[in-house]
């Protein structure tokens, strides 16, 4: 009986040093799992500020080619008249 008892002790203390590894594993990956997220929001915000810059700066460099353009057109009358 007494052998019994001690497998049985045995048993319970293998249960208990797996479900401590196994909460620790636990613990570690819930941590890379937010780390991971953090990482996605922070690389979110990253893109859409990039974007936004990457608007303006279109818009920026299309007013600068209209007015190019304009400014080429104005030198072409100006050298016809000229002419």
């Amino acid at each position: 009986m007494n052998e019994k008892v001690q497998e049985l002790e045995r048993l319970v203390e293998g249960i208990v040093t797996s479900y401590v590894e196994l909460k620790k594993e636990n613990e570690k990956l819930w941590n890379e799992l937010n780390q991971a997220i953090e990482k996605i929001s922070q690389l979110e915000r990253e893109k859409s500020h990039l974007e936004n810059l990457l608007r303006n700066n279109e818009e920026i460099i299309n007013k600068l080619v209209v007015r190019v353009k304009d400014l080429m057109r104005i030198l072409e009358v100006s050298e016809h008249e000229e002419g």
